[in-house]
């Protein structure tokens, strides 16, 4: 890794906190006249770098993604390829490009803007730059290994909540079965996909999608969002890197086991619908129920108005009734 590169992972991890110079050559086994070298690099590269006669430096953490900020972070499958684009149509889109050359190993896409973004029935996800986390993992599949789509969404959503706790001390709730809540607005969501082998038919790999809105401006965005779109953070100082890091790790602590199905405790507990009163889209079909459970696949059990209890797998709620009002899709 460059001293440059080595010096910015290093600032990273004490984000806005000062060092002087002679501490930092100590630390990275550098002379200090590398250190300023270097820190002119750095600044150079489009990162913010204080300097203050007494102080030292300091590195104020901005929007800019870094593979190598994100690679050093990782804690859980330190092998990962990551891929930074600054503008793609998809993230989902580049991911299966990838696939097609034969990966053998899990592949990580993350876009600082994505110019035609999706989620669930091919709906528009707005993707504006430098304020989201727009981001597909790859997973080529081992012979026969079969998916629990049901356990991958609410594990992958379980995995984003923990991380966005983590990092910003704040906790989501989980509206079933691939939407992140905060404050009865919806900062992010999951689409997984698979992707088929023409020759054997089968699931050769799956594309785990997740889109969240770290900061929104309000004056910028889609005028049918303003009342449905929220953001994680309130103000714009970003720790894009740190919590795509922590995402990516719980991710993979996850998957590890994720057929257990040992997070839908988590799952549960935060779950925004369960017991109450909601609208699910199934083969365009409307059922209006009461939210029971999430069973140990993932799936909703609804008990519809005629007393009918149903098992859905694959679905949508399009309306909730909260007792603050109703949330809609």
């Amino acid at each position: 890794m460059p001293t440059w590169q080595r010096l910015l992972v290093f600032l990273s991890s004490y984000p806005e906190e000062w060092f002087s110079g002679t501490k930092l050559a100590s630390k990275l086994s550098l002379t200090r006249s590398a250190v300023w070298k270097n820190m002119k690099v750095i600044a150079d590269k489009g990162y913010t770098v204080e300097s203050h006669h007494g102080l030292g430096y300091r590195l104020i953490m901005d929007d800019q993604l870094n593979e190598s900020l994100i690679q050093n972070m990782l804690t859980v499958n330190k092998n990962l390829t990551i891929n930074v684009f600054d503008q793609v149509s998809s993230t989902n889109t580049i991911a299966k490009q990838l696939l097609t050359t034969d990966l053998k190993k899990a592949t990580v896409v993350i876009a600082n803007q994505q110019t035609a973004g999706y989620g669930r029935q091919n709906r528009s996800f707005y993707s504006p730059a430098k304020s989201g986390i727009y981001m597909s993992i790859a997973l080529p599949l081992i012979d026969k290994e079969k998916i629990a789509a049901g356990l991958l969404t609410t594990g992958t959503a379980v995995a984003v909540g923990l991380a966005i706790k983590k990092v910003f001390h704040r906790q989501v709730k989980y509206k079933w079965v691939n939407d992140i809540i905060l404050d009865n607005r919806k900062c992010g969501g999951i689409l997984t996909e698979a992707v088929t082998d023409l020759e054997s038919g089968r699931i050769a790999s799956i594309i785990v999608g997740i889109g969240l809105n770290l900061t929104l401006d309000q004056s910028k965005m889609p005028s049918e969002l303003i009342n449905k779109a929220g953001p994680i953070a309130k103000r714009s100082k970003s720790k894009r890197n740190i919590l795509i890091a922590e995402i990516l790790n719980q991710f993979f602590l996850m998957y590890k086991s994720y057929r257990t199905g040992a997070f839908l405790k988590d799952y549960r507990k935060h779950s925004l619908v369960l017991d109450k009163t909601v609208t699910v889209v199934v083969n365009r079909k409307q059922l209006v129920g009461h939210a029971e459970q999430i069973n140990s696949q993932g799936g909703l059990i609804l008990k519809t108005t005629d007393g009918q209890l149903l098992t859905i797998t694959s679905g949508e709620i399009t309306k909730l009734n909260l007792l603050e009002g109703n949330y809609h899709e």
